[in-house]
């Protein structure tokens, strides 16, 4: 939420979201406001001061690389910190669509171990309706999207849920994550072309196993996955 946003309706639920989003665009343009900070910008995404936060924390940076299932490898951009962290945060919670391709900037230049042949096809973590709906956005579409885009690749579902009332991941233990998961993905077709599963944070790799094994049911030979932070501990 912006600076403007919380004082004009502090900390209420989605419908006061939406209607401080609408007057906040009554207001100033969306492209008047940095999507991290909410200051005053110069049309672009971020504002000069975040743009060069986030070029003083590393534009150019090292890939993590994890195995959160065997087979599977998760490459991880960034820590979970800093700007980074800020713009997922206003992505996810702040329903700040633009923070999507200010994030999957960052995805180029690929390093030379990555490489995906054009018949790959980029899906996401699929969200309980539920909580799309508290949110007031589908945050891993927009964002997988926005990658796909960067690495022109096509981009769809491939993954159903079974719950609507799964617990959030976040203030879980591990053991929990991977209880709270179990067997609530499924494939929705069947896949005969690699993966890349696209997700905002890799903390455990419980979410990207459990969807890794989902989209292996479903006949998928290759899935990699991305993540544009990674947390200190390891979703």
């Amino acid at each position: 939420m912006s600076t403007f946003e919380s004082w004009l309706f502090g900390k209420f639920g989605p419908a006061e979201h939406a209607l401080a989003s609408w007057v906040r665009d009554a207001v100033w343009p969306e492209t008047a406001l940095c999507c991290a900070c909410g200051r005053i910008t110069d049309g672009e995404v971020l504002c000069p001061a975040c743009r060069e936060d986030l070029q003083a924390q590393g534009y150019v940076f090292s890939w993590d690389q994890a195995e959160p299932a065997p087979g599977v490898i998760a490459w991880g951009l960034r820590p979970h910190a800093g700007i980074h962290r800020t713009l997922v945060h206003r992505l996810k919670y702040g329903a700040e669509a633009r923070a999507a391709e200010a994030l999957a900037s960052l995805v180029l230049p690929l390093p030379e171990t990555i490489a995906f042949s054009p018949d790959t096809v980029v899906t996401w973590v699929t969200m309980p309706e539920s909580r799309c709906r508290s949110r007031a956005i589908d945050h891993g579409r927009l964002l997988a999207e926005a990658v796909a885009r960067q690495l022109s690749l096509p981009c769809r579902q491939l993954l159903a849920r079974r719950d609507d009332h799964a617990k959030s991941q976040v203030s879980l233990s591990g053991t929990g994550r991977k209880a709270n998961l179990k067997g609530v993905f499924e494939p929705l077709e069947e896949i005969s072309f690699p993966v890349l599963l696209v997700d905002d944070v890799r903390t455990t790799g419980t979410t990207l196993a459990r969807c890794a094994e989902a989209l292996r049911d479903g006949g998928a030979q290759q899935v990699t996955a991305i993540t544009v932070t990674r947390a200190h501990d390891g979703k």
